[in-house]
């Protein structure tokens, strides 16, 4: 079995989890004049209100997986067991995009993959939860974005950047997190292993994810290349939409150090 993903080693530690007050009204401020629809611009704040407050969760030592789980990996998978093709792994894009991420994976097909490769390796492997992304995105500072705190359209490919397409996992070498992890911002969402809920303190934002979803929707992290940056956000806290345009859904794996 080929691995094309490099295991990293995210230290014990407290992850910040969230923003605080400020930082979602600053991002209110940076994003407002730039979000894919005006209709967005009523509601965004309310959407941002999803990460506060900031908060602390102590974590032990983990790995993650340098980059989301590829085409390449993910055939693997479908040819040993039979699973779903995803849209991704269709006929005329192996070859060319076979270092892309996969797509168009559910929540559930992640998880069946992670106890594939759970057995494959002889080790758990499971999705991170939203701690360990946010932790494995920025370690112990505030940064708003993986890379840094300030917006590039060249660290990352979201709609911004115009590829209308994903990218190669290792394409984004200064769109790098904190740990080395590519792609936490853009290329594809990410399934993370933590259903929303208010975080300790928080109020319930009642919103379109919500309101078609319901109360304990899965979480979804980092964006995507079909939606804008302020989805790249680490602390940013999204869901599985039901229109086409938010099917770009991949993954990355955590296994215990």
């Amino acid at each position: 079995m080929l691995i094309d993903f490099q295991w990293i080693t995210i230290p014990a530690g407290a992850a910040r989890v969230g923003s605080t007050l400020d930082e979602v009204e600053r991002a209110v401020a940076d994003w407002a004049d730039h979000l894919l629809e005006e209709a967005y611009e009523t509601e965004f704040r309310s959407w941002l209100l999803k990460e506060t407050p900031q908060h602390l969760v102590q974590l032990a030592s983990f790995a993650i997986s340098d980059t989301p789980i590829t085409n390449r990996m993910y055939a693997q998978f479908v040819e040993q067991t039979g699973a779903k093709r995803p849209e991704s792994l269709t006929r005329a894009q192996v070859e060319s995009e076979i270092d892309h991420p996969v797509w168009g994976v559910s929540l559930e097909d992640a998880r069946q993959f992670c106890r594939w490769l759970s057995d494959r390796l002889g080790c758990s492997i499971s999705l991170p939860t939203e701690a360990q992304w946010e932790r494995a995105a920025r370690g112990d500072t505030g940064r708003e974005y993986p890379w840094g705190d300030g917006w590039s359209k060249e660290r990352c490919n979201s709609i911004e950047a115009k590829v209308e397409n994903t990218t190669p996992v290792r394409r984004y070498e200064e769109g790098r997190s904190l740990f080395g992890l590519y792609d936490m911002g853009g290329n594809v969402e990410e399934w993370v292993d933590s259903p929303y809920q208010v975080y300790p303190g928080g109020q319930v934002v009642v919103d379109d994810l919500y309101e078609a979803l319901g109360p304990d929707y899965p979480i979804l992290k980092g964006g995507s290349f079909a939606r804008g940056g302020d989805l790249c956000r680490v602390a940013r806290r999204h869901g599985p939409f039901p229109e086409p345009v938010f099917r770009f859904t991949g993954f990355r794996v955590v296994r215990e150090v």
